[in-house]
């Protein structure tokens, strides 16, 4: 018996020891021999409930990284061992979680928020070698958490502003009103929240940006080689991803400010299914007017608020559908009696799918409304002036993963935009001396088509290729004027006018735009990229100003004005250091731009039935070299990018009159060659921190007056060459202190954050504007939006 019982312990423990031998260069502890077990999770906040949209999934033992979705969901597939799993995501105490897979499941993962956010502050991406290894280029994702580490902009995390501190995106003054990426215009970037165009970013015109960022997820900024998938701007690609509610417990955030609060809550209305998220934001800032000593701006008003409302329904872990509604609104009268208001209203309703493990889509309708309108009431000459644009359309997108480093996506979209350029309607009960007019609506079909397919060949090269087809049409109801031939396009030269049909073709326009990338790395640290992409734009804002001004119109390609049609050239080297404590990359690019606005001397662009006449088209190029160091971790983190760059135009035509400079090539009103920013972020404390940000950059091109001359009893302004004079430099240092207090329920407990906007009360000038003396050419003096250090005081928590 006892023999037996030693030749049964022996077999046993000989089968063990050939397991294990079996084993033990295998990855992780193999238990079996089953394979592509499929695991699948959720990645929530632990207080809030919140998905958390991007955070990482490592599985140490074969290196294999996985992102999670715009639900926080991930997906694995796994042999049948003992596994080790670590979960990251910005600002939050990493995760690890062991598994034993010996079958398909999910898992749902709670995170919770460090005590202060600095140690994990990552910008490119949320993997911190996705810099090094995709074949992407001037792609910068960036999380909320990383955001409100900067200073604060008058109380609160402005995304807009935030943007602009990346290299290669500047703003041309203190109060500027959307971005200007690689020598582009302010209309040649595209700017999507919850996958819906926004026309204007920001409130005020420029003082505050028009999201709120307490409903904002994350955002990507395209600005090098663009994804096919993304069609009709020139320069840039903003995709804004906003939060879902939680579908776990209620809660919310609030934040009142010196000029700013706003408040939202989030949670349940079936648990664990739909989820629903409301937010509103609003300013006071008319008693910080009130009480300057300025009479001018003691006479001002100024008001904005924005709302969001998010409807999350998740049908199960694969498939889900998203509403989101956005309204903002604003409006002020700068000491005068007329008062300009502006309106974005958005909704777009978002479905995303996964079929099985390689076949993920998405399916995106939404509608955009963007009012403008200027009121006088001066008395007798009372008016409205009404201007808008409706954008609805329809997008598609499918991608199949042959493997992890193989997919293909492809799909199309399409879109019907209606621009109402501008109407005039008289005030005072028909009292008014203003006579009533009305500019042609404007009305066109934008549709494209694309193909993209991503690869990579071993561990050294990657490549990723795509192309895009436009399609672009232009109907009635219109009536256009026909001019001779071989002459100036203006009121002189008109021959006669057609008028087209509702719904009758006028113009088209088409073309195939590539996209086509290369990454090749050195070495795990160190990669050099290359890409060309080709895009063309339909849309024009028609300026003669260097930012979003009041009077500009926006226009759509006819048959007088061509598509703008932009080719890019980039290549760059990206290595990290240290772990990925570091990171560094230097770009250059080249763009080459056709069919560039400009405007004639003299020209009249508001009210215009006829723009044709105003306007000419010019030849763009824009080059510049982009260098960018950021540190991720420690007790101090920051990053510094310098850009240098020029963004020039030139216009040449047949007829004398028309030509600007002679010909010459000249800047463009946002050419700005040096740029320069440094953010630095200091943790004194585990609830205390010090941020810092100090911008420079080279004072914008203007045109000043040589001369004058009267004419008729008037004295007027003789001007010369465009764009050779320059405004002073701009350079401005902002600080910040935050506190995090934990008091225990009482009133005290949240995050204070003390600002302070330009410490050193630099008179920055946001415009010049020129003044007659005698005996001299006009003089020019400057206008400062913010001169003086201001202060700010704000305080949030979470509930």
């Amino acid at each position: 018996m006892k023999i037996k019982l030693l030749l049964i312990l022996s077999l046993v423990l000989i089968f063990i020891f050939q397991g294990f031998s079996q084993t033990r260069n295998v990855v992780g502890r193999d238990i079996g021999e089953l394979k592509n077990l499929k695991i699948s999770g959720r990645i929530i906040d632990q207080i809030t409930g919140e998905a958390l949209v991007g955070a990482t999934v490592t599985v140490r033992e074969i290196n294999k990284t996985e992102i999670t979705n715009t639900n926080g969901n991930f997906n694995l597939v796994l042999d049948r061992a003992e596994y080790i799993l670590e979960f990251r995501y910005v600002g939050y105490e990493t995760v690890i979680y062991p598994i034993v897979a010996v079958g398909e499941g999910r898992i749902n993962i709670t995170m919770i928020q460090e005590d202060f956010t600095l140690d994990d502050v990552v910008i490119f991406g949320r993997d911190p070698e996705k810099n090094i290894r995709s074949t992407e280029m001037g792609a910068i994702s960036v999380s909320m958490n990383t955001l409100k580490e900067l200073p604060p902009f008058l109380g609160e995390v402005d995304i807009i502003r935030s943007v602009a501190t990346l290299p290669g995106v500047s703003q041309v003054g203190e109060a500027s009103s959307g971005l200007n990426v690689r020598g582009g215009g302010a209309d040649q970037n595209l700017i999507m929240f919850a996958g819906a165009p926004v026309y204007n970013p920001s409130h005020l015109f420029g003082l505050f940006t028009a999201f709120n960022p307490d409903v904002v997820n994350d955002f990507t900024l395209y600005k090098a080689i663009i994804p096919a998938r993304f069609g009709g701007r020139g320069s840039s690609i903003l995709d804004i991803a906003p939060k879902s509610g939680s579908l776990t417990r209620w809660g919310g955030d609030m934040m009142v400010g010196t000029v700013t609060g706003k408040a939202s809550v989030n949670g349940p209305i079936v648990k664990d299914v739909v989820s629903a998220q409301l937010s509103f934001r609003g300013s006071y800032i008319n008693w910080l007017l009130n009480s300057l000593n300025n009479p001018e701006l003691r006479t001002s008003q100024a008001n904005f608020n924005d709302v969001n409302g998010i409807i999350y329904g998740e049908i199960n872990e694969n498939h889900n559908i998203t509403y989101s509604f956005y309204r903002s609104y604003d409006d002020f009268a700068l000491a005068s009696d007329t008062t300009i208001s502006r309106t974005n209203q958005s909704q777009s309703v978002h479905y995303s799918g996964r079929f099985g493990e390689k076949t993920e889509v998405d399916l995106i309708g939404f509608h955009t409304l963007y009012d403008f309108s200027i009121f006088n009431q001066s008395g007798i000459n009372n008016f409205d002036l009404l201007s808008g644009i409706i954008d609805t359309g329809l997008r598609l997108n499918l991608r199949y993963n042959f493997s992890e480093r193989n997919s293909i996506s492809f799909g199309g979209d399409t879109k019907r935009i209606t621009i109402q350029p501008g109407e005039l309607i008289p005030g005072g009960n028909g009292e008014s001396g203003v006579l009533p007019q009305k500019v042609q609506n404007e009305y066109a079909n934008e549709s494209g088509f694309y193909f993209q397919h991503d690869f990579e060949v071993g561990e050294k090269l990657g490549f990723s290729y795509g192309i895009r087809y436009d399609i672009y049409q232009y109907f009635g109801p219109r009536t256009v004027r026909e001019y001779a031939p071989n002459l100036p396009i203006n009121s002189a030269n008109v021959i006669g006018e057609r008028t087209y049909e509702d719904g009758e073709l006028i113009q088209t326009y088409d073309g195939w735009g590539p996209r086509v990338s290369m990454r090749y790395s050195i070495d795990p640290r160190t990669s050099i990229k290359a890409g060309y992409n080709k895009m063309y734009q339909f849309i024009h804002l028609i300026s003669n100003t260097a930012t979003i001004a009041p009077t500009d119109v926006w226009k759509l390609s006819d048959q007088f004005l061509r598509p703008q049609i932009v080719d890019q050239y980039s290549l760059g080297i990206y290595k990290n250091f240290k772990g990925n404590i570091f990171e560094t990359s230097v770009e250059v690019y080249y763009k080459d731009i056709q069919n560039v606005v400009e405007y004639k001397d003299g020209a009249r662009l508001l009210l215009q039935n006829n723009l044709e006449t105003e306007i000419i088209p010019g030849q763009g190029q824009a080059y510049g070299v982009e260098m960018y160091v950021k540190k991720n971790l420690g007790r101090a983190t920051g990053w510094a990018s310098y850009t240098y760059s020029r963004a020039l135009r030139r216009v040449i035509t047949p007829f004398e009159e028309e030509i600007i400079n002679d010909g010459n090539w000249f800047p463009s009103n946002f050419d700005r060659p040096h740029d320069l920013t440094l953010i630095g972020n200091y943790k004194l404390s585990s609830f205390t921190s010090l941020s810092a940000t100090f911008f420079y950059s080279t004072g914008r091109p203007v045109t000043f007056p040589e001369a004058k001359f009267d004419f008729a009893g008037n004295s007027l302004a003789f001007f010369r060459d465009r764009n050779l004079q320059r405004i002073p430099d701009f350079h401005r240092l902002d600080l910040s202190l935050n506190f995090k207090f934990e008091g225990k329920g009482k009133f005290y407990d949240g995050d204070w954050t003390f600002a302070v906007m330009n410490v050193y009360g630099r008179k920055n000038p946001f415009s010049i504007f020129f003044a007659d003396q005698p005996g001299s050419p006009p003089q020019a003096y400057r206008l400062a939006i913010l001169g003086v250090p201001l202060p700010t005081l704000s305080y949030s928590l979470k509930f």
